[in-house]
């Protein structure tokens, strides 16, 4: 816990790929597989139909900020105490704020937990806003014998109906998950692993407070 309603959840996950370590002088990733176009995050969210009462609730989800060290689309990464830049190649296709965003959109609107979700105006009439931001992504190389891919997010959700708007829930997850090389690929691959696990933690976090709503 990191106070009081914003609990911190550390999930450790190890990604299943079976390449060799590569980490080695002050080189950030080993060579091959290269995505010139650059990279981008994917999170993948089973479809659940919404209930009755879940079609009511219609969620907007405002563009995450992101703390400006990780603004860039260039890579970050820590190695012997130090933070260095990734090179070119090791890029996000677009910032990594707005792939967040649009992630998080995504798996909100296959949840089942909402009639619909949108991004920007809209003509529903929406009953909630979700804000979010990241606040850690990059590598951690600082152990050589297990490389991480961090990520940090704190979420958001208002009421907009309220005047002034009321804030219902706030909540931050960090995720450190272990990747067995210091590969463009198995960065991107931990990542995606953070963000499924961290989307995965709020999502509870929101099915424990519409229940709470529901029997009150």
């Amino acid at each position: 816990m990191m106070g009081r309603g914003i609990p911190f959840i550390f999930s450790y996950y190890r990604a299943g790929l079976l390449l060799a370590l590569m980490l080695g002088g002050c080189t950030l990733f080993g060579g091959g597989g290269d995505s010139p176009g650059g990279y981008t995050l994917e999170v993948v969210r089973v479809l659940e139909q919404p209930s009755p009462q879940a079609r009511e609730r219609i969620l907007e989800v405002v563009p995450f900020r992101i703390s400006p060290r990780y603004r860039s689309r260039l890579w970050l990464y820590q190695e012997a105490g130090s933070w260095h830049r990734a090179e070119e190649e090791q890029a996000f296709l677009i910032p990594p704020q707005t792939l967040v965003t649009d992630q998080a959109s995504a798996y909100f609107r296959r949840s089942g937990l909402f009639g619909a979700v949108v991004e920007g105006e809209s003509r529903l009439q929406v009953t909630y806003l979700l804000e979010g931001a990241v606040t850690a992504l990059y590598g951690d190389f600082s152990d050589p014998t297990a490389p991480r891919a961090v990520m940090e997010i704190q979420f958001f959700l208002i009421d907009p109906r309220l005047d002034p708007p009321k804030t219902l829930l706030k909540s931050g997850f960090r995720a450190e998950a272990e990747i067995l090389a210091a590969t463009p690929q198995a960065l991107i691959h931990g990542w995606n692993n953070d963000l499924e696990s961290i989307l995965e933690n709020f999502e509870n976090d929101l099915r424990r407070l519409f229940d709470h709503s529901s029997r009150g």
